[in-house]
């Protein structure tokens, strides 16, 4: 009885954090939306080296800053995309990075090289993957860390932020307040812990008194925290995808005859899914009867893990849109990651074949 009680607890925990993390999403956007409309939008106004050739970004004195955005599994697209930087004689003076790009760009700022990177990434099989995903004993997320912790240590160590070879930044978010954090100094492995930390997914990282989640949360592509750090010239790579390939919105028409229905608000919203809580864990869940048995099989299928892993990373990718086109990079690789699922970390040879080849590609249209 306990235990049903427990699991009761845990699954409207996560209920309302996902009802949470949806709302987060929506204003963050519209956040976003309004700076670049408003007094942020020009602050860069144009690249200031957009036309420079290979050549160019090969000189030294020319400081080259990489910004790495979140993905998961995707973000092992990174690795693809420094070894073509590195075989192009591009030598990358910062970096930044927000999840899975903080983890790839902290191994890199450490000195580990690339080919070691990429094994490591190849010889991940599918076992490898699932034991850092194991669930623990923690009502604030499905994977308390301690094996991803375990795995960042043998990547990093001990090692202090600040020592690197390579100026590293990685970001995270305040879960309460939605506040961005640029970790810069200290602990490499608890900076990169925190800028993981998927919600639901990863328990959060407590600093202080403030629980840290992942940096794609508030800022997907950390161009603007790379150009602080100092870079002159600004790589962004961004593997995201979330979105379908179609540009334009499609424009469709749903007949509802209840109109009363449809004018709902957010207050309206949070009172129906509070109540649908306390009848699962009154056991009083009952399916409404206009729900097809096609339907429920849809429903099925999508799962509450795959509508929140969507709604988050579609919210990521528009924002990472949105930074891209405020705060302007220089050059913008985007490898076309949408085959790859977020926690197919066993695909690492996939995902480096499509970050290598994209940032050639990329690389072969500068002018001569």
């Amino acid at each position: 009885m306990n235990c049903c009680h427990s699991n009761n607890i845990y699954f409207s925990t996560n209920i309302n954090f996902l009802f949470f993390l949806l709302i987060y999403s929506i204003f963050t956007i519209n956040a976003y939306s309004e700076s670049s409309n408003h007094a942020g939008k020009n602050k860069y106004s144009q690249t200031r080296n957009v036309n420079l050739s290979i050549e160019q970004l090969r000189d030294d004195n020319l400081k080259i800053g990489l910004a790495l955005s979140g993905g998961a599994a995707k973000g092992l697209a990174h690795i693809g995309v420094i070894k073509a930087l590195e075989e192009s004689g591009i030598k990358v003076d910062y970096i930044a990075g927000s999840s899975m790009g903080a983890l790839v760009g902290a191994a890199y700022a450490s000195g580990i090289p690339i080919d070691t990177l990429e094994k490591i990434a190849i010889n991940t099989d599918w076992m490898t993957a699932a034991k850092l995903f194991m669930p623990g004993f923690s009502t604030a997320g499905l994977v308390d860390g301690k094996r991803v912790k375990e795995f960042l240590y043998t990547l990093y160590g001990d090692k202090k932020i600040e020592d690197l070879p390579i100026p590293f930044a990685a970001t995270a978010a305040d879960i309460s307040t939605g506040k961005l954090y640029i970790i810069n100094k200290g602990s490499l492995l608890e900076a990169v812990r925190a800028s993981i930390s998927i919600p639901i997914v990863f328990t959060p990282v407590k600093h202080n008194d403030i629980f840290l989640v992942d940096g794609g949360l508030v800022n997907p592509v950390p161009i603007d925290v790379v150009r602080e750090m100092g870079a002159d010239y600004i790589i962004a790579v961004h593997v995201l995808h979330a979105r379908l390939p179609a540009e334009k919105g499609e424009y469709i028409q749903i007949e509802n005859p209840d109109k009363e229905k449809t004018s709902m608000t957010l207050k309206s919203i949070s009172a129906l899914i509070t109540k649908r809580i306390k009848n699962i864990e009154n056991g009083q869940e009952k399916e409404p009867d206009e729900i097809s048995t096609v339907q429920k099989e849809q429903y099925k299928r999508l799962g509450m893990v795959k509508i929140s892993e969507n709604t988050l990373y579609i919210a990521q990718d528009v924002i990472a849109q949105l930074q891209i086109e405020l705060y302007k990079p220089d050059l913008v690789i985007e490898p076309d990651t949408r085959n790859i699922n977020l926690y197919e970390f066993y695909r690492g040879k996939d995902a480096i074949e499509i970050g290598y080849i994209e940032a050639k590609k990329v690389l072969m249209s500068l002018p001569n």
